[in-house]
């Protein structure tokens, strides 16, 4: 008599250097879940594949070599059911130097629901248009470099306007030709041919009112755009790592956001 084992996908992680944007390959590391270790299937270099959990929502915590312990909440009725995929993103140690030297931010900010920035010095690529039709929403963009290519992954990302000193982010579900892009939803508000695409670079709200945000120090000026969340509003600002790294005042400089409506030629205040 033939045993016949099933195995349902509950979770797949993929764990992400949130500084570079690369996979991370380092092999020391485990995960444990509702405070017990368990030990997933490994997919790919990056990618971790847990089946049969008997669980909808749980705390996983992931430990990496080189990297900063990682606790998150997971809910798996909010994932995709055909494939419940999550992208993690980790923030280096001081001592982790692959990528380059590691600086940071840090302070206390109460209320504060998330902190993220993009490298103002490093685009990815070019918006161009937008060719929605019906419920299928596409991105148009342009190469960097005339003759080049543009490469996003199904992640989320930021559309910078330099004239509000804001961006909006959005996500990506799959490509449509070599530099058109479906996006998961239409974007939040209008943007112009040559507004600038980024990788989002995320930091850490949390314990308590403590935030950490982390990036490569890979140049003589490293120009960024922080956006953070306190109590539903939304915050912008800019600073250069190199000249204000360590404990910060994060609001201090800092522009709430504004509303984009070139229709009306007009801008909510």
């Amino acid at each position: 008599m033939t045993k016949v084992i099933t195995a349902k996908l509950t979770l797949a992680v993929r764990l992400l250097d949130t500084t570079t944007g690369r996979e991370i390959t380092e092999t020391d590391l485990h995960f444990m879940i509702d405070g017990e270790r368990v030990i997933p299937m490994k997919k790919e270099s990056a990618v971790f594949v847990f089946v049969n959990l008997c669980k909808e929502d749980f705390l996983m915590q992931i430990n990496v070599y080189g990297y900063d312990e990682m606790t998150m909440q997971v809910k798996t009725n909010e994932l995709d059911h055909r494939f419940p995929m999550l992208d993690v993103f980790l923030m280096p140690s001081e001592k982790n130097r692959l990528g380059g030297d590691v600086l940071k931010i840090t302070g206390n900010l109460s209320g504060l629901e998330y902190i993220e920035a993009i490298s103002l010095s490093r685009p990815i690529g070019i918006f161009h248009s937008e060719a929605s039709k019906r419920d299928v929403y596409k991105m148009n963009l342009l190469p960097l470099v005339p003759g080049g290519g543009v490469r996003l992954d199904l992640m989320k990302y930021a559309i910078f306007n330099e004239a509000e000193g804001r961006y909006d982010c959005f996500e990506v579900k799959g490509r449509d030709t070599e530099n058109s892009f479906i996006l998961t939803e239409k974007l939040q508000n209008e943007h112009r041919p040559n507004d600038k695409i980024y990788r989002l670079i995320y930091g850490r709200a949390g314990p308590g009112d403590r935030f950490t945000l982390k990036v490569r120090d890979e140049g003589e000026s490293l120009p960024y755009l922080i956006r953070f969340g306190i109590d539903g509003k939304e915050y912008f600002r800019k600073l250069d790592f190199h000249l204000e790294a360590g404990e910060i005042n994060l609001l201090k400089g800092s522009d709430k956001e504004k509303s984009l409506d070139w229709k009306d030629g007009e801008k909510d205040e």
